[in-house]
């Protein structure tokens, strides 16, 4: 037992040490690590990286700048969260609640976000190079900015999007539903949009370089 308590406290301290932790913070990531409950906790610029927080409910809680690379977030509760300048490169996000999440600026390249909810979620200027979206719901989430080049397959729902000035570039899209996103000035360029909704999009100066519109609905 007293192994346990000086491993956690260890850790504890190894955490704040390379993150810069806030110490009034240390005890909201031990709170996590220990119970992966901490709805509204402050864990901001937290080093979490490779850690199964798998189911952990962290609804509205400040992850501003923290360190989730490679870190195990299946199913987890993001709702409201902040993870702004988030560095979560290959993270696991597969079926994780993210309604409303702010994730601008943060950098989920290769990240899995499979089946992940991102209603209305902000991401902008977020990379997303290489990401898993397959099946995520997308629905009204704010892109501006945001690079997607080459995600991977088919994003179930991008309807009511802003991708302002983003990159679609190279992404297969095969059959998305894009009814009334804004494209203005997006990077489409190789873009598979076979099948797709465009409907009411709005395509103004966007780059549509040797995008597939093969059997797609356009505005």
């Amino acid at each position: 037992m007293k192994f346990g308590i000086l491993t956690t406290t260890g850790l504890l301290i190894a955490i704040g040490f390379a993150s810069g932790v806030k110490a009034e913070n240390v005890s909201d990531v031990k709170q996590l690590l220990e119970t992966k409950n901490c709805s509204k906790c402050d864990l901001t610029g937290a080093q979490l990286s490779g850690m199964d927080l798998s189911g952990a409910n962290l609804s509205g809680a400040n992850l501003s700048g923290a360190n989730l690379r490679g870190t195990n977030l299946n199913e987890a509760k993001l709702n409201g969260v902040n993870l702004t300048q988030a560095k979560l490169q290959s993270a696991s996000l597969i079926g994780a609640k993210m309604h409303g999440a702010n994730l601008e600026g943060a950098d989920l390249t290769r990240a899995n976000l499979s089946l992940a909810g991102l209603v209305i979620a902000s991401l902008k200027n977020t990379n997303l190079t290489s990401a898993n979206l397959v099946g995520a719901n997308l629905e009204s989430a704010n892109l501006a900015g945001a690079n997607l080049r080459n995600a991977r397959q088919s994003v179930a729902n991008l309807g009511n999007i802003t991708l302002r000035g983003g990159s679609l570039a190279g992404i297969d899209v095969l059959g998305v539903n894009l009814r009334d996103a804004n494209l203005t000035g997006a990077n489409l360029t190789g873009a598979n949009l076979n099948g797709s909704d465009l409907t009411g999009a709005n395509l103004q100066d966007a780059n549509m370089a040797n995008v597939d519109l093969k059997n797609a609905a356009l505005p």
